[in-house]
């Protein structure tokens, strides 16, 4: 088989193809130890976007954690950026690996991105697809970040039309699905460091759509079930950082990445306190007790012990009623004071998490709820739902549009509340029409006028001009 060259760079394997480009590992022709990782676009009209991710690189390439480019070269009709391989795992593989990360090395992780992430964001530069796909952990675990392929920087010509998404929906903020001049990228890129976040620690997603329409609607009117309802090994600290940084309202979270990072360190070594404190008490608590002289205890137990015998001998009985034994004991009781005093023993009931769904409908429609009909017919719903993922469907076979579908993610204490309005043409009730007239008109001019006019052999009562009808 042929080797295949691009450029100088032998090919040794497709590592994947996306949307934009084609991904290859390749190995320098006279340098065999360097490995490259090559993005090739043949569409012309992605050139410019892949030649501005170049340009950011290379502004980047002072960062020891973002992946650094090599070579940049056009290789026939195509456009080739060379760039630093990472041999190690990336945190998408991971998280699928072990379902979720533990708390400690979870927030190292996220401090270290958003130290990048800073640094990006200081230059004008921002990720805008923060995902755990694009966080690469090498073989000596250093954390570093991939894939600016959609990366804006404030000086970037509009290569993305205004209102056109672009990222990835799950982790995208809900500003990001119709962004506008205004729309901040540093807070963008903060919501996906708290989705990340939230994955990591829990190992679900906090929303899911079937598609990135029914995403937009879920992210722009739901909030996130807590990450503490999924995982309750989570510390409430950390909880209410992820929260912030994934508020609904841009204003309303980390304004910088370095304050996110301050928070996020603040709770890493708070986090070791407790864990020196605990370690500190443990040893405590197995240390050996001082020991007492036997003497010491002896002697008075032996004064007690005459006593008591004394009193026994000479203290008169002030009854002679004998004395019934003792009931035996309710065993049910006691068990139920050892279950109680036994956490491993106790029966707990938890109640299950549920939210209210709140529907109204205009003017009716058949109400479906996870493909089960609720209602027929109906003008609203209102119940009690568990938590979770549901699917909500409208139907109104009378109506222009006959359908609504939208899929959501019920929090505990949550109240989803939409309206659902349809509209129905009414036919319109012919009236009978007047009968068509049978009559025409003839127009007959001359010059001079006043001659006269004969229609059919009969001569008209007007001359002209006039018109005659028939």
């Amino acid at each position: 088989m042929e080797e295949q060259f691009i450029g100088s760079y032998r090919i040794i394997k497709k590592i994947g193809i996306g949307g934009m480009a084609r991904v290859y590992l390749g190995v320098h022709r006279d340098i065999p130890n360097l490995k490259v990782v090559l993005k090739i676009v043949g569409d012309p009209r992605l050139v410019e976007r892949f030649k501005q991710e170049a340009d950011k690189l290379a502004l980047l390439d002072g960062h020891p954690n973002i992946c650094k480019i090599k070579h940049f070269f056009n290789h026939g009709d195509d456009f080739v950026i060379a760039m630093e391989y990472i041999e190690g795992i990336d945190l998408e593989e991971r998280i699928k690996n072990e379902e979720k990360l533990p708390v400690a090395e979870s927030l190292k992780i996220i401090s270290d991105v958003l130290d990048i992430l800073e640094f990006a964001h200081q230059k004008g530069i921002y990720h805008r697809d923060i995902k755990p796909g694009n966080i690469m952990i090498d073989n000596s675990g250093r954390v570093k970040i991939i894939d600016f392929g959609i990366a804006k920087a404030k000086t970037d010509p509009n290569l993305t039309i205004v209102g056109t998404a672009c990222g990835t929906p799950a982790y995208m903020a809900p500003e990001q699905f119709v962004p506008s001049e205004q729309t901040d990228y540093v807070l963008v890129d903060i919501y996906a460091i708290g989705v990340t976040l939230y994955y990591m620690l829990t190992g679900r997603l906090p929303f899911e759509g079937d598609n990135p329409f029914a995403m937009r609607d879920i992210k722009l009117f739901n909030d996130p079930a807590r990450p503490r309802e999924l995982n309750p090994e989570i510390p409430k600290e950390v909880e209410n950082i992820i929260l912030k940084s994934m508020k609904r309202e841009p204003s309303e979270r980390f304004q910088t990445a370095a304050e996110m990072k301050t928070a996020i360190d603040c709770m890493n070594k708070n986090a070791g306190d407790i864990t020196s404190s605990k370690q500190a008490t443990d040893r405590t608590k197995s240390s050996p007790k001082p020991k007492f002289k036997k003497s010491l205890i002896i002697l008075p137990l032996s004064i007690m012990a005459v006593i008591a015998v004394l009193i026994y001998q000479f203290y008169p009985a002030k009854s002679n009623k004998t004395v019934p034994p003792p009931s035996p004991p309710d065993t049910s009781q006691v068990n139920q004071e050892k279950a109680v005093a036994t956490p491993e023993t106790t029966a707990v009931i938890v109640s299950k998490p549920t939210g209210i769904i709140d529907i109204s409908v205009e003017p009716f429609g058949d109400i479906y709820i996870d493909n089960n009909l609720l209602k027929g017919k109906a003008n609203g719903a209102f119940f009690t739902s568990d938590t979770g993922r549901h699917i909500i469907r409208i139907k109104n076979g009378e109506a222009v549009k006959k359908e609504f579908i939208d899929t959501i993610l019920l929090a505990t204490g949550q109240r989803f509340q939409k309206q659902y309005s349809f509209i129905i043409v009414t036919p319109k009730i012919q009236t009978p029409s007047k009968p068509i007239s049978n009559m025409g008109e003839i127009r007959v001019g001359s010059n001079p006028k006043g001659a006269f006019v004969f229609i059919d052999g009969e001569q008209q009562r007007h001359q002209t001009n006039f018109g005659f009808p028939v």
